[in-house]
């Protein structure tokens, strides 16, 4: 056994061993790293019947001779296929006669790089034929020639499909032998369960002609010299001199490849596939991006690594190697991780408020949006434009938080006119199903309501300006009277229960101050006097509004029959119980059917009693039963003590020994009395005045109605001491706002949707009686939103609506304190409210926002907040309408101000220096104008900020824009501001204001607000010389323009020279001054430096036409003076292009070949 395996050994039958590079000597088969050596037949020319198989460079030949040579092997004819793939195709099988090339063989990694036609790799290699001999090659007989092979049935193409059919008829030198004659035929990679492949393809099996053995001993020994000098260059020493060594990678022999082989005919594109992805959710060009990021397509360098590596020759060069790709990965990972991170963000903040955009462009189009499930449940299922595929990831909650407080608008989103869904977030819970209030077209009806109440608002912000009573509960009433809505008589009674509870009393001029029950209600602590006593307040007044109530029905139905009824006599109060009494009598409503009621005289006593109680008139029943006393001692001789202790009580209580006699004699009849045979009028007595069996707070046996039973609640309610009254007849009023409570959660209905006949107005006016205002409000928003608005500011006028904190409770209606008492978000729901109408009438939604600072007084610490609140709100009023001339004020002919609607209401939003506020907002005002370019508008603003500096920069830059453009091009104009007034009233005042809004030209607006200024000293002191000389350049420069357009040449250069910017005819050529005038360019004003290539032109322009006149004119006067003028001109020309050479690179080109061809005239 050698190093090599026993080359030319004789053929034996031992079992085949493996060698380094080969078969072992005498064996018929072997495995080898260059493939399967020479199988020797002891010069018998016997053939080897055994497969060759595969190796490195593709499988050496089966001969039939013993050859002593390195890697050569000797000839013999092969019968067995040779299939051993090797790298570069496979090595050639030699044959004497015709080899046809079995199925099922496989190729190398360039195909066939013989003559064979055999698979290949990269593609279909063709069939080969030649009859010239073939010499030795570097790797042997690598590339000769097989005569009339014909493809095996069976073959398929390589990975990269056929490179081309390529045929050579002639040989060529080369530098590792004689190449091949060969034509390629198409070849393909060896399948499973065939032939022997190698690892890039099958080789090809070749049959050289006439090749004798000194050749093969001629290659045998080049390849041992070969041998010797890599061993040399492993050492360090070159052998090969200046011929490059093979250390060429995979990628490099790849794109070898890809030169060599001509380009692939694909099919075409078609495009119609494109639109068909793209339809499907499928974006191609992004799919090939990722395919490409797989890296096929990319060289794969070969690292060199090892002993031999000459990066690293010792430890410094490895760790400074190191060190550097840690800090490489670090940098790189960095840059990932921010790539990363920048992407999240986008994601997150720039989409999430994609929605509400949409949402509020639908609502200012008028076009009603998808319904709000629909959404949501179609962006979890699909992606689209402004959608975010991560909104599972986000909460609602996360979502309104995301911005502060002091960025969320207080007045809501800018938007048509007309009535809008509600922006709270609770109030979406429960009337989001609703369409009929909130998504209906603008109603004539209700914009005349807002309007009429509107007028109202105004009239109470001028009362209380004025120090002025106002009546504000009855006025409300009295519009909601004549509105002609289904619940209006609901809300009309809620707020006439506030006036008895607050005593507002027009009969007897009887007006509470403005937050004259702030301090009760808004006391944190429930157990405090303050607290106490309005909870006592809350249930006299009901109790009066719920008695007047009852009288007046009174009243009215004895004027409806007063035949049934039979008053007659004196109408006094008894009088008109009993004629009603007669008259429900009549009308069989009294009481139920088989009711026995005790009667003297024919009159129903105990039911005078109880109907004198029911109207409140206490002393009457008093009276009244002292009057019969005889008839009631003969039937309960304790009833008519009872009712004067109750009469004589302010507290309407009994003593306690009285109490529980009562309470005692109430529960005998109530046990012992036979069905029937009490007088349910008398036990309804007792009832009221003993407060006999609280738990069971009804009427039983009467016929009553719901007004009734209200008024039995409110009238068993008392406030007073806990540790004074018993377990069992405790009940106050925080015990009767948890049963109604509970009974609108049963009875009522909860939202727009479940409401038919307007009954919501019914719990409504019950919230109010029982002091629940806050819940009252939150209530009815989302029913009519109208009424709770107005009724809110009722409520806040008087001071008994707990306002919420707008910068930190959200925007949620109806929120809770941290001691649990609800609050109401006034501030925004005032803001959301003027959505209707601010956009046409401004200032109707002044004075509802200064409303907001009704609660500035707040002693809990949110007065302050509340003031701040409606100074932001008016400041984004101002912004959003740029109503400026109506709502910060004008300006008059003399530049004197006039106050706008703002600065009026002055003294209602909580300002000691309302000046301040006024300069402030408009500041912001103006800054917000200047910005989007309002040069009009900020013009008026910085004009009453007293910022006249600014005021005279702007219109120059406003005024620089328009001389920029060209001549003959439309002329720049400006956006006028909103006139004060509109109509009559605008016509009325057209002479007492400087009326900016009729003004759209720059060049008029600087003109007016300059001679303004030269006017007052006042004004001009305050504008820097700078700005002021830039005006009026730059207002000179505009008549020049205009000259020129009227082909006024020669004025027009008259102007030019009076500027004193450009060399003209004091200069006459001289270098020194022109360099002065050169010099002052860089000392000109921006907006006058910019239009200096205009000036140029302009005065080029000049100087042409009028020399163009004067040559061209007939009759010029005086023949000398106009050669004069026609050398200046051209003088002018010249000095001109000498200016521009000295400023070349700050003018235009143009500007220079216009000089050059009027210098050439």
């Amino acid at each position: 056994m050698s190093l090599f395996g026993n080359l030319g050994g004789a053929t034996t039958s031992a079992p085949a061993t493996n060698t380094l590079f080969g078969g072992t000597a005498g064996n018929t088969t072997g495995t080898s790293l260059f493939g399967t050596p020479t199988t020797n037949t002891a010069q018998t020319g016997t053939t080897a019947t055994a497969p060759a198989t595969g190796g490195l460079f593709g499988a050496n030949p089966a001969t039939t001779q013993a050859t002593p040579s390195l890697f050569g092997g000797g000839t013999a004819t092969a019968t067995a296929p040779a299939t051993g793939g090797g790298l570069f195709g496979s090595t050639p099988a030699a044959a004497t006669g015709t080899a046809t090339a079995q199925a099922g063989s496989t190729g190398g990694l360039f195909g066939n790089t013989g003559t064979g036609a055999k698979p290949s790799l990269f593609g279909t290699g063709t069939t080969t034929t030649t009859t010239q001999p073939a010499t030795g090659g570097l790797f042997g007989n690598l590339g000769t020639t097989t005569a009339n092979q014909q493809p095996a049935a069976g073959t398929t193409g390589g990975l990269f499909g056929g490179l081309g059919n390529t045929s050579t008829t002639a040989a060529k030198p080369s530098l590792f032998g004689a190449p091949a004659t060969s034509t390629q035929q198409p070849a393909t990679m060896g399948v499973p369960g065939t032939a022997s492949a190698s690892l890039f393809g099958a080789t090809n099996n070749q049959a050289p002609a006439n090749n004798s053995a000194p050749v093969n001993q001629t290659s045998g020994a080049f390849f041992d010299s070969l041998l010797a000098r890599n061993k040399k260059q492993a050492e360090g020493e070159t052998a090969l001199g200046d011929l490059p060594s093979l250390q060429l990678g995979l990628g490099d022999l790849r794109q070898r490849l890809k030169k060599v082989g001509p380009p692939t005919q694909g099919r075409p594109i078609d495009g119609k596939a494109h639109y068909f992805l793209a339809a499907s959710g499928v974006d191609p060009g992004a799919a090939i991006r990722d395919l490409g990021a797989f890296g096929l397509g990319t060289r794969a360098e070969r690292p060199q690594t090892g002993y031999g590596a000459r990066d690293e020759v010792d430890v410094e060069t490895y760790l400074s190697n190191l060190q550097q790709k840690t800090t490489l990965s670090m940098i790189s990972d960095g840059l990932e991780r921010s790539v990363r991170d920048f992407d999240s963000f986008l994601e997150e903040n720039v989409t999430m408020e994609w929605e509400a955009q949409r949402k509020r462009i639908y609502q200012h189009f008028g076009i009603q949006p998808r319904n709000e499930a629909e959404r949501a449940s179609g962006s979890a299922r699909e992606g689209g434009f402004g959608r975010s595929r991560r909104r599972g990831s986000q909460t609602p909650h996360a979502t309104q938080n995301a911005r502060s407080g002091l960025q969320r608008s207080i007045i809501g989103s800018p938007s048509r006119i007309g009535s809008h869904a509600p922006e709270f977030s609770d109030v979406d819970k429960d009337a989001g199903t609703s369409v009929s209030t909130f998504g209906s077209v603008e109603d004539r009806f209700l914009r005349e309501k807002q309007e009429k109440l509107s007028e109202q608002v105004r009239y109470v912000n001028d009362a209380r300006q004025h120090r002025e009573p106002v009546y504000i509960c009855r006025d409300f009433a009295d519009l909601e009277s004549r509105s002609g809505d289904k619940h209006a008589p609901h809300v009309v009674d809620a707020y006439r229960a506030m006036m008895e509870i607050v005593g507002e009393n027009p009969h007897l001029d009887q007006v509470p101050k403005e937050r004259a029950f702030a301090k009760k209600y808004l006391d944190p602590s429930t157990s405090s006097k303050n607290a106490v006593d309005m909870r006592k307040q809350i249930l006299d007044g009901a109790n009066r509004y719920l008695e007047k109530q009852f009288f007046d029905e009174v009243n009215a139905l004895i004027a409806k029959y007063p035949q049934d009824a039979n008053l007659g006599g004196k109408p006094d109060v008894v009088s008109k119980i009993k004629a009603y009494i007669r008259l429900r009598i009549a009308r069989k409503t009294l009481v139920p059917d088989n009711t026995d009621l005790q009667s003297v005289n024919g009159e129903y006593i105990w039911a005078v009693v109880f109907y004198l109680l029911r109207a409140g008139f206490v002393n009457e029943a008093a009276t009244y039963v002292n009057d019969m006393q005889h008839h009631f001692r003969s039937i309960d001789r304790t009833f008519p003590g009872y009712i004067n202790s109750y009469a004589s009580s302010e507290d309407r209580r009994l003593k306690r020994q009285m109490q529980d006699r009562c309470t005692s004699e109430y529960n005998q009849r109530i046990r012992n009395a036979p069905e029937g045979t009490i007088d349910p009028f008398r036990m309804a007595c007792y009832k009221i005045i003993g407060r006999c069996d609280v738990s069971n707070r009804s009427l039983d046996n009467l016929n009553t109605d719901v007004n009734d039973w209200i008024w039995l609640q409110f009238n068993l309610a008392r406030e007073s001491a806990k540790e004074l009254e018993i377990a069992g007849e405790s009940y106050g009023l925080p015990e009767l706002q948890a049963s109604i409570k509970e009974i609108g959660l049963k009875h009522f209905p909860k939202s727009p949707a479940e409401d038919t006949n307007g009954s919501f107005g019914m719990f409504f006016f019950i919230q109010i009686l029982a002091g629940m205002f806050e819940e009252a409000i939150a209530y009815l928003y989302p029913f009519s939103y109208v009424d709770a608005v107005h009724f809110a500011i009722a409520l806040t006028y008087y001071g008994l609506l707990r306002p919420a904190d707008a910068f930190t409770t959200g925007n949620e209606l109806l929120s809770y304190s941290t001691r649990g008492l609800p609050q109401i978000n006034f501030g925004r729901m005032l803001g959301y409210y003027t959505r209707d109408f601010r956009a046409a009438n401004a200032a109707s939604a002044v004075d509802y926002l200064v409303l907001i600072c009704l609660n500035a007084d707040d002693a809990a610490g949110n007065g302050q907040a509340q003031a701040q609140l409606c100074h932001e709100a008016l400041r984004e009023l101002v912004l959003e309408t740029r109503e400026f001339s109506k709502l910060i004020g004008d300006i008059k002919p003399d530049g004197h101000r006039i106050p706008g609607v703002i600065e009026q209401r002055g003294s209602l939003i909580a300002l000691g220096h309302e000046q301040e506020f006024v300069t402030q907002i408009t500041h912001q005002a103006a800054t917000y104008a200047d910005d989007n370019g309002r040069t009009t508008d900020a013009v008026l603003l910085y004009h009453l900020a007293g910022d006249y500096d600014t005021v005279i920069a702007i219109v120059s830059r406003a005024l620089s824009e328009a001389v920029s453009l060209e001549i003959g091009e439309d002329p720049l104009r400006l956006v006028p501001i909103k006139p004060r007034a509109d109509g009559e009233v605008a016509n009325a005042q057209q002479g007492t204001s400087l009326s900016l809004a009729a003004i759209d030209d720059p060049v008029e607006l600087a003109r007016t607000m300059m001679s303004m200024y030269k006017c007052d000293a006042m004004f001009l002191n305050h504008v820097r010389d700078q700005n002021r000389i830039a005006c009026n350049i730059l207002l000179k420069m505009s008549e020049i323009k205009d000259m020129i357009q009227r082909n006024e040449w020669a004025q027009a250069i008259d102007v030019i020279r009076s500027l004193d910017i450009l060399p003209t005819d004091d200069c006459m050529g001289d270098p020194a001054k022109i360099r002065s005038y050169a010099s002052r360019f860089s000392s000109l004003p921006q907006p006058v430096a910019i239009n200096v290539p205009n000036l140029l032109m302009w005065t080029i322009i000049c100087c042409t036409r009028q020399r163009e006149r004067l040559l061209t004119g007939q009759f010029v006067g005086n023949t000398g003076t106009a050669r004069e003028m026609l050398v200046r001109l051209k003088q002018i020309t010249v000095d001109l292009t000498t200016y521009t050479s000295q400023l070349r690179y700050r003018l235009p080109p143009h500007l220079i070949e216009a000089l050059a061809r009027a210098s050439a005239d």
